[in-house]
């Protein structure tokens, strides 16, 4: 290719030069520089992903692992803060021209085997050129702990009221889960975040994820049966029973499944790049997935639906066993016309304040019922790889998926609509605040959702702006992980700018919005998915 004329071509022969050198480098050895270990998370994705087909869903503890080859860069002269913003600005361009749908992430942060922060001079440095370039992804993940530097945790907070990628992960709640598998503090704490916000171990964890329970598609089945008069509960513990018996069966039935196929993962698909990677499968020489990792081969079993399937337990128990205004043949008949010419009841009990969300202690119950008792049926039952099974709360985008496929449910949900995600409410359903929400999720036991127990936080924009804004956003960050919380993550919101968003598109290209654990663009979103986040908007009590 003939070379580039002019000042402008100067600089791209100097990058070009300055990645070659740095390929060399990593062709004889380790990387030497923030540069090089960049390049090499770049590659190593590169080959795990597409010719290995081993997802690769951690860019690092990027802060920690950079800093000491920043440090050592700017000792020797060999680059600036300049410098470095360029570069790390390309890296980060990387992923966003990848642009995989559920984002690539990325930790930050943690705590020292001394109980000192991790925390350091580039994580500022990170974190300003994130914020410059306003990516869906990489998605960012701070680790954070009494000792997280109130700046860090403030200026991560001002992002996230301008839609930046960001969940906050609750070190100290799982370093506690951590401990109860037999992990001491001094390797706990170097945990981090994979996927959307799971967390693993270092040397080599792994995870699978084996199913997703759809927590309605029973209550859909039992409602049918009793239409057909074939399912008469004498109380509503007896429908409780047999509602949780024929749940928890599914994970059940996902679990024996996932051991009859896990045992043979790496002879169907070896990781070999993943494998060299992971120091007990060099030593022993077995595959990452075959007991290779010594602190992980988890495979999670996670939950679809959980807070629209208390509230359709709450309907049952309110409107047919105690209120006594209809049997459960009646409920499930109209539940079979989806709803048709009882739209009165519908909204009356769409409105009924025993949503999950609202701190209502009957609708509290319910949850912790639900929670144990897949809790007892999966957590810590042995996987075919020298693991365990795990249960998570988190649902990726089966919240609409499954509720396309599932019919209309005692909440008020119509058939095919979306149910909650994660272990959030149902949209529009937690009308008590954000304080009610929070500890509505105090409740639970963070333990009984060992692989990852996030909350989903939706507010106005205009209740948390200016300097008491970052105030309120961080006492409820803090407040969610001493109740436990692992994961909390925001939409800070205007419903009217969402509505004009829809009405002109051409206006609001680079507006990001938060699905499950990842950002996408608002324009990227289905007119349906873009309604039920207007609707979540317009229902937030301020």
């Amino acid at each position: 290719a003939p070379r580039s004329e002019g000042a402008a071509g100067t600089v791209r022969e100097a990058r070009r030069g300055k990645q070659v050198e740095s390929l060399k480098r990593l062709r004889a050895g380790a990387p030497q520089t923030a540069y090089d270990v960049m390049q090499f998370i770049y590659l190593y994705f590169v080959l795990s992903e597409h010719f290995e087909g081993v997802q690769a869903r951690s860019l690092s503890v990027i802060d920690q692992t950079l800093w000491p080859y920043y440090e050592r860069d700017l000792a020797a002269g060999r680059t600036s803060e300049a410098e470095f913003r360029e570069q790390f600005r390309h890296f980060l361009w990387q992923w966003g021209s990848i642009d995989n749908y559920w984002g690539q992430p990325v930790t930050m942060g943690g705590t020292k085997a001394d109980g000192t922060t991790e925390y350091n001079p580039l994580s500022y440095v990170i974190l300003d050129v994130m914020d410059e370039c306003a990516l869906p992804t990489p998605k960012f993940h701070l680790k954070v702990a009494k000792n997280t530097p109130k700046e860090i945790l403030r200026q991560a907070l001002d992002m996230v009221r301008r839609h930046r990628s960001i969940s906050f992960i609750g070190e100290e709640p799982i370093i506690s889960i951590l401990a109860d598998r037999g992990i001491p503090f001094d390797k706990a704490c170097g945990f981090y975040t994979t996927g959307c916000y799971e967390f693993c171990m270092p040397n080599g964890a792994n995870s699978t994820g084996s199913g997703h329970v759809n927590l309605l598609q029973p209550m859909e089945r039992l409602m049918a049966e009793a239409a057909a008069d074939k399912f008469r509960p004498h109380d509503f513990e007896a429908f409780l029973s047999a509602y949780l018996t024929n749940a928890v069966a599914v994970a059940e039935e996902i679990m024996t499944v996932a051991l009859a196929y896990e045992r043979h993962l790496d002879d169907v698909n070896p990781a070999n790049v993943c494998s060299l990677a992971v120091e007990n499968s060099v030593k022993t020489g077995k595959d990452a997935f075959a007991n290779g990792a010594e602190l992980g081969n988890g495979t999670d079993v996670t939950l679809s639906g959980f807070g629209t399937t208390v509230d359709a337990l709450a309907a049952v128990q309110e409107f047919v066993y105690e209120r006594k205004e209809l049997s459960l043949a009646e409920f499930g008949r109209i539940l079979a016309a989806n709803w048709e010419g009882h739209e009165e009841l519908r909204l009356r009990i769409l409105r009924s304040k025993r949503k999950w969300g609202n701190n209502s202690p009957q609708t509290n119950a319910l949850a912790v019922r639900l929670a144990k008792a897949f809790s007892a049926a999966v957590n810590g039952k042995p996987n075919a790889r020298g693991g365990t099974f795990r249960l998570g709360g988190h649902n990726a985008r089966q919240f609409v998926w499954l509720g396309e496929k599932t019919g209309a449910t005692p909440d008020g949900r119509r058939k095919g609509d979306e149910t909650s995600k994660n272990l959030s409410p149902t949209p529009g359903a937690d009308t008590e605040g954000v304080t009610a929400l929070v500890e509505s999720l105090g409740v639970l036991d963070s333990k009984d959702f060992s692989g990852d127990f996030p909350l989903d936080v939706m507010l106005l924009r205009g209740t948390v702006a200016g300097e008491k804004g970052l105030e309120v956003l961080e006492a409820l960050v803090r407040q969610y992980f001493a109740n436990g919380g692992l994961v909390v993550q925001f939409n800070i919101v205007d419903p009217a700018e969402l509505r004009d968003a829809q009405a002109h598109p051409e206006k609001y290209e680079n507006l990001q919005v938060r699905v499950c654990g990842w950002n996408v663009r608002w324009n990227d979103l289905t007119r349906a998915e873009q309604d039920a986040y207007i609707l979540r908007a317009e229902t937030i009590v301020q």
